[in-house]
């Protein structure tokens, strides 16, 4: 059976008439407006770096809002905002469990007055949690093919049903068109709105990686550790008596031979957790109790 272009081309049109109530324009002190998806009828999810300040308003087609900043997360760059008036209409999320390699996307914004629209595929969709270099966490990789244009940064990647899968930046990756996917940004946004910030757990201390020597490799079960280099005066490892030169072989029941083993482990629901910590000090293997604290 062939494919009938013009019902196609309808129904298209029709997914960004319906999905485009919920993009709105979001101004925040740049030159040039981003956008935002609508997350529940007061609030709006944008990207960070669209925002200069706390004097944001939202628009949408004839209207223009006042709006202020609830929280922001520089590190997966999210923002929360808290829009004043009537209640505007929530996007529709999927969390892109179904979605594979080369199905059909929309990505949408709305730089101006009215919503824009570009089309293309999905072209990369990760299985595994990703680590971005500004320290936050992304629940899977998303790319879309589709043309990213100037004030789409905070729009909504979109499937073939209309449902947002996605938040698309391009400050995650230089010259790269990256989409949040709804997962993260929910998971975010609800640590914005309660706390205003992302929420981390806290060990107090800089850690580096380091490779043990070969007595302590003999003697420990272990290649790598984690080498205390400074510590926060007043802070959980100080007050459990971590100290200078001390290297950490475990959190719990976790190996740590990685920063990224270490960010994995301090996450938000590990919080007020009395945790043991082995350690490697002075020639033997020692474990003292850390209650981690909330990232300042």
């Amino acid at each position: 059976m062939g494919i009938d272009l013009r019902q196609l081309s309808q129904a298209l049109a029709d997914v960004v008439a319906r999905a485009g109530r919920s993009v709105v324009r979001v101004e925040g002190g740049r030159r040039r407006a981003g956008s935002g998806v609508v997350l529940s009828p007061q609030r709006v999810i944008t990207a960070a770096h669209v925002l200069r300040g706390d004097q944001v308003s939202v628009g949408l087609e004839g209207e223009v809002r006042s709006a202020k900043v609830k929280g922001v997360d520089p590190t997966t760059d999210l923002a929360l905002l808290e829009v004043d008036g009537a209640p505007l209409t929530p996007a529709t999320f999927s969390d892109g469990a179904a979605l594979t390699v080369g199905q059909l996307a929309l990505q949408l914004g709305r730089p101006g007055e009215t919503v824009r629209a570009t089309s293309g595929i999905i072209s990369v969709r990760g299985r595994q949690k990703v680590r971005l270099a500004q320290g936050g966490e992304l629940d899977f990789w998303l790319e879309a093919d589709a043309p990213h244009q100037p004030g789409f940064s905070g729009g909504a990647l979109l499937d073939a049903g209309g449902e947002v899968v996605g938040l698309v930046t391009t400050a995650l990756v230089r010259g790269t068109s990256v989409a949040i996917p709804t997962v993260t940004l929910q998971r975010v946004a609800a640590q914005l709105e309660a706390h205003g910030k992302p929420r981390q757990s806290w060990l107090g201390a800089t850690l580096q990686p380091l490779t043990l020597p070969g007595d302590v490799q003999a003697s420990t079960g272990e290649e790598l550790g984690l080498l205390v280099a400074a510590v926060a005066p007043g802070g959980p490892a100080e007050q459990s008596g971590l100290r200078y030169g001390d290297t950490v072989l475990h959190l719990g029941d976790d190996t740590v031979k990685t920063l990224d083993d270490l960010y994995a482990y301090l996450r938000a629901d590990h919080v007020g957790q009395t945790v043991p910590v082995t350690l490697y000090r002075q020639g033997r293997v020692e474990k003292v109790q850390v209650t981690l604290g909330a990232r300042p």
